[in-house]
C-alpha cells in the first residue's frame, strides 16, 4: 500500500478518472464564500415567498378563544403529529400506549440513526444498494400511510 504525502494532485483537462485513479485525484474545488453562500440565499429567499404567499392566500382559521372551564373539549393533534397519534391508535388501552407512544418510535428513530451504518457500500445508485432502497422505501410508506389514516379520521373528529 503507497503512502500518499501531501495533498492529491487536481484532476487534469483530458485525464480520464477510472476507479483505479479516483481516489488519487480530486476535482477542482469551488470556494464556500460567495458561490454557495449566494445558491443557499437565493433558494431560502424563494422559499420564503412561497410561505410568505400561502400564508396570504390561505390563512389559519382561527377558533373561539380557549376556556379551561369546559369538559367537553376533545383535543385534536396538530399536523406534524399525525403520525404519531395514528400509532396510538394501532396500540389502544393503558398498556399498550408505552409500547405505541415510546417503543415503536423509538426503533424507528434508531433504525433512522443506523442506516449509514448499515450499508457501508461505495455505490451511490439505488439499483445497487437494494437493502437500502427498500428500507428508506418501507419508512417513507410507513408515514405516508399513517399520515392518511389519521386524515381520514380528521372528519370525525369532534368540534
Amino acid at each position: 500500500m503507497e503512502v500518499r504525502h501531501g495533498p492529491p494532485e487536481a484532476v487534469e483537462q483530458d485525464e480520464i478518472v477510472t476507479e483505479d485513479n479516483v481516489y488519487d485525484k480530486y476535482d477542482e474545488a469551488m470556494g464556500f464564500f460567495p458561490g454557495q453562500v449566494v445558491a443557499d440565499l437565493t433558494v431560502s429567499f424563494f422559499l420564503l415567498v412561497v410561505i410568505v404567499f400561502l400564508s396570504y392566500v390561505v390563512p389559519v382559521p382561527l377558533t373561539e378563544p380557549a376556556d379551561i372551564s369546559t369538559t367537553t373539549y376533545i383535543p385534536r393533534p396538530e399536523w406534524f403529529f399525525f403520525f404519531y397519534d395514528q400509532m396510538l391508535m394501532f396500540f389502544p388501552g393503558y398498556a399498550f400506549i408505552s409500547f405505541g407512544a415510546v417503543t415503536i418510535p423509538l426503533l424507528f428513530f434508531l433504525t433512522l440513526v443506523a442506516l449509514p451504518w448499515m450499508d457501508r457500500g461505495p455505490d451511490y445508485s439505488i439499483s445497487k444498494r437494494p437493502f437500502i432502497a427498500v428500507i428508506g422505501f418501507l419508512i417513507i410508506m410507513t408515514v405516508i400511510f399513517n399520515m392518511f389514516l389519521t386524515l381520514t379520521r380528521i372528519p370525525n373528529f369532534p368540534g
